[in-house]
């Protein structure tokens, strides 16, 4: 299948109970969009029929379509191939749990955000929510896979195939689970048609807890977790936040993402007198990962290279969520206008980097500019390559590192490099979070320029 409707098949992005997404592009514009397709699993087509499944996507469409919000994904055209309705959404490359590292072992340590970005994207989550639920719709399976992240990382909600309308009855199939695993509150497991707002709130307070410590609230004995003793950063005030968000009882938990969105704005503000306090003490805390010794022999590799997914960990030294497992100290300094050098590998550094994220056939453009225009005196820039990249990443900053001034512009949160994974899609490099990832051309990502020493 080359066409759905009028739209150019790019790729396959996902399959799921009750469609396939793929990635595609729109005619003349050439903008590239989601393209989602009735194609339910068998068994939801033994459980609930084919003009049911079809009522509830058509419902998912007109859900998206109608209620507009900036942290909700917009819906552009609706239509039927071959048979089957599809509807078209915009599309983002990334997502909240591709973020996280989370794997389908939900259980298992993912990755943590910075706290000031965890509580943005958080504020964004309950923003969409608080317009769900005005508009009388109950998402009931908010996750972070279920979370989209736009190239200037804004978070968009999407997935509404189990929401549910005000007055609307789901007429779920018995035994049918509606929710995620961990994710779902236990009202919602017993009985999905008890799901209300309360319910969003519950999933949203997991997915929260997740972004600031990279651990579920509650371990696999059915224990709480403290959000503090998970990340240093975080006070006592979080627990108290999180001990109302996920508790099991809904009566006992925020009665409105509105309320809880008024009680993460407080953690905000906590977060903020806690690193001034740290900052004007001085009091340093642990690192999550010890660095590497000083770098011996040549400088990293020069020359790009396609480096399958296969092979990609062990080639550059990551661990299973592709972070390095130890992270090289690089001796930055300034060196004139604009430009970084570092004494442990002789790379200069563009300071910056692109003003907007690009895909990356942009990144070689952007590369081109700087050499033509010899920025900083110099003709020799390019794109650098994963070895390169990886002299830049540190682990998160945790007390007294959050009070240094960066070297590099924190704009640039992710940085393609010269490094190819396929044909059509090259390795990336976290500098914000520490990590490794990939993305096709298509996608939008910060460019970092790199030049050798001398």
């Amino acid at each position: 299948m080359r066409h759905i409707g009028k739209y150019r098949i790019l790729g396959l992005l996902g399959r799921g109970g009750m469609g396939v997404v793929y990635k595609a592009q729109a005619p003349v514009t050439g903008r590239v969009v989601a393209v989602k397709v009735l194609r339910p699993a068998d068994i939801l087509v033994e459980l609930w029929g084919e003009d049911r499944l079809r009522q509830r996507f058509m419902a998912e469409a007109a859900i998206l379509g109608s209620v507009s919000h900036p942290n909700l994904l917009d819906v552009w055209d609706f239509g039927e191939h071959d048979g089957r309705p599809f509807f078209v959404m915009e599309y983002h490359c990334d997502d909240l749990g591709r973020l996280l590292g989370e794997s389908y072992r939900v259980e298992e340590p993912c990755r943590r955000l910075p706290v000031r970005r965890a509580l943005r994207l958080a504020d964004q989550l309950l923003s969409g929510l608080s317009r769900l639920h005005f508009a009388g719709v109950v998402h009931r399976d908010i996750k972070p896979f279920n979370l989209l992240l736009t190239a200037s990382d804004d978070l968009k909600i999407t997935d509404f195939g189990l929401s549910k309308a005000r007055g609307e009855r789901f007429d779920a199939p018995a035994g049918l689970a509606v929710g995620s695993p961990y994710y779902c509150p236990p009202e919602q497991e017993a009985d999905p048609e008890r799901a209300d707002v309360r319910s969003d709130a519950y999933a949203a307070g997991v997915t929260i807890f997740r972004m600031l410590t990279g651990h579920l609230p509650v371990d696999d004995t059915g224990r709480s977790l403290a959000a503090s003793r998970l990340n240093a950063d975080l006070g006592p005030e979080f627990d108290a936040f999180f001990a109302r968000a996920v508790h099991r009882r809904p009566d006992e938990r925020f009665q409105s993402v509105r309320e809880m969105r008024a009680a993460l704005d407080a953690l905000g503000e906590a977060f903020e007198a806690r690193l001034g306090r740290v900052c004007a003490l001085d009091e340093a805390s642990p690192e999550d990962s010890e660095a590497c010794p000083p770098r011996p022999g040549p400088p990293p590799r020069r020359e790009p290279a396609r480096i399958p997914l296969k092979s990609a960990r062990e080639r550059f030294g990551l661990d299973a969520l592709w972070r390095p497992r130890c992270y090289a100290p690089g001796r930055f300094a300034d060196s004139g206008p604009g430009v970084v050098l570092d004494a442990a590998t002789g790379l200069v550094w563009e300071k910056g980097g692109a003003e907007y994220p690009v895909t990356f056939a942009g990144a070689a453009a952007h590369i081109r500019a700087l050499a033509e225009a010899r920025y900083a005196g110099r003709g020799d820039w390019r794109l650098p390559t994963m070895d390169e990249l990886l002299t830049l990443l540190a682990p998160l900053p945790q007390g007294v590192a959050h009070c240094a001034a960066p070297i590099f512009d924190p704009a640039v949160r992710r940085a393609w490099s010269a490094d190819l994974r396929t044909f059509t899609a090259a390795w990336m490099a976290d500098l914000e979070m520490g990590f490794v990832t990939s993305g096709d051309f298509t996608c939008l990502c910060g460019v970092r320029a790199v030049a050798s020493g001398g």
